[in-house]
């Protein structure tokens, strides 16, 4: 008998982003489409694991290309970045004001399995994946039909320039946009919870640094953290050493990273770290059907905290 039923998500995109973060976040961690209220939901998916709190959007808003470009893109932008973005903020006060009141389904009956981190110590990402936009950009600009980043003030409302996004709220918590193009790169390439969130944290910090950041896409700014390492030897965002003011991304830092052999050869040894996943989730899975060999008294949130503490 399962002791955790999921959901799986309402449309193909929810169901395909909860098949996603499930492989690179593992099942006991990663969970779609929850509630806070009776048919009132909180987001459409949640990972948790220690500290580290992930909230996901997955927002489907057509863009109207029959329209004045830019007329479009604000319309387009106050629906899937400005709306999403103050959901996902909303998510996030609940969370902190009512951790027991999150629920795994429409009617409230079955509460999230496991105690969230105390909201002093907590630490939120927050995730918008925006559909229906990557197609379009390309056919105005090119290449890859990602969209491009900059935290300059301008970019945080919709009259800025159409297909450029920015850092929305400097007083609350970053909001990451990923969109058709950057999702399956960002997911395949930062692909457990302690990458993930690494990345996330240093992206903020360096956005949110007061150096002028100009990039032409998600992945130009991936490529640039994982090519760079800190002096504590980690993937970091590490700034120039000259007294420069702003940083440009073209787009041919990702597709030159990505065929460097070095970056190939890395990738190869990764491989080893998937064995561990498998027999992680194998664990999680038993965990949560209730058909470990061994069980004791709170079995689920003990076996949560040992495989927690061999996915670090």
């Amino acid at each position: 008998m399962n002791l955790i039923t999921k959901n799986i998500g309402l449309t193909e995109s929810e169901r395909y982003l909860g098949k996603l973060c499930e492989k690179s976040f593992l099942s006991l961690w990663s969970y779609p489409g929850l509630f806070k209220k009776a048919g009132q939901e909180l987001c459409d998916l949640l990972v948790v694991c220690g500290d580290d709190v992930i909230i996901f959007s997955d927002k489907d808003c057509q863009f109207d290309c029959d329209k004045d470009l830019e007329l479009a893109w604000a319309r387009w932008y106050k629906k899937a970045i400005i709306k999403s973005a103050n959901q996902a903020w909303g998510a996030e006060r609940w969370i902190k004001q009512f951790p027991r009141e999150i629920y795994l389904d429409p009617t409230c009956k079955t509460i999230f399995p496991f105690a969230l981190p105390n909201p002093e110590s907590a630490k939120f990402h927050l995730v918008i994946i925006a559909h229906q936009v990557s197609k379009v950009c390309k056919e105005h600009f090119g290449g890859s039909g990602s969209l491009m980043i900059c935290n300059d003030d301008v970019f945080a409302k919709e009259i800025g320039m159409p297909f450029v996004i920015g850092d929305l709220d400097k007083s609350k918590t970053f909001v990451h946009f990923f969109d058709d193009t950057t999702l399956d790169i960002v997911m395949e390439n930062v692909d457990t919870i302690t990458d993930f969130v690494s990345y996330l944290s240093k992206k903020e910090l360096f956005l949110r640094s007061g150096m002028s950041v100009m990039s032409a896409g998600e992945e130009e700014l991936l490529a640039y953290y994982l090519k760079n390492v800190n002096e504590q030897d980690e993937h970091d965002f590490v700034l120039p050493k000259e007294n420069i003011n702003m940083i440009s991304l073209d787009e041919s830092f990702w597709e030159n990273f990505k065929i460097n052999p070095q970056r190939i050869a890395q990738k190869e040894a990764d491989k080893v770290s998937y064995f561990w996943d498998h027999l992680i989730e194998t664990f999680a899975k038993h965990a949560q059907e209730g058909t470990e060999y061994f069980k004791q008294e709170n079995n689920l949130s003990v076996t949560e905290k040992i495989l927690r503490f061999r996915t670090n």
